[in-house]
């Protein structure tokens, strides 16, 4: 007598709730295109990923994640002058508003997220997790 495999159940998706992969295009999509390869695409996408959770903080907090961003980024980047990280946290700061302006009712955290290219076209896939 063999084993049955158990069936996965997807939840279903709540009504009018849009994809995050949705959003995270319509917060940052320009920032992301600015990249010009797929690595540098990605790494963006992790930027905006990153600029996406903490926007989910109070602001307090959020300050607290983007000054460990930062310090992340200078020591993966040691290389880096004033003006560039800077111009980092600038960003950084300019994407948490947007998503804040945009979707400030949605604190979903996003756990992953890809560049996938399809039929020439850059395409995100994105994982996430909701927090009750």
């Amino acid at each position: 007598m063999g084993r049955t495999k158990k069936k996965r159940r997807r939840r279903p998706a709540v009504q009018g709730r849009r994809k995050i992969s949705e959003l995270v295009w319509g917060f940052a999509g320009d920032f992301i295109r600015m990249g010009d390869t797929p690595d540098e695409r990605q790494s963006l996408l992790n930027a905006a990923c990153s600029a996406w959770n903490m926007a989910c903080n109070p602001p307090e907090v959020r300050q607290r994640h983007l000054d460990s961003y930062m310090k992340e980024y200078l020591r993966h980047n040691r290389g880096a002058d004033k003006e560039e990280v800077d111009g980092v946290r600038d960003n950084m700061e300019k994407l948490i508003a947007q998503k804040l302006k945009l979707f400030p009712d949605d604190f979903r955290q996003i756990v992953g997220a890809q560049m996938v290219q399809t039929g020439g076209k850059d395409r995100i896939e994105v994982v996430s997790a909701r927090f009750d």
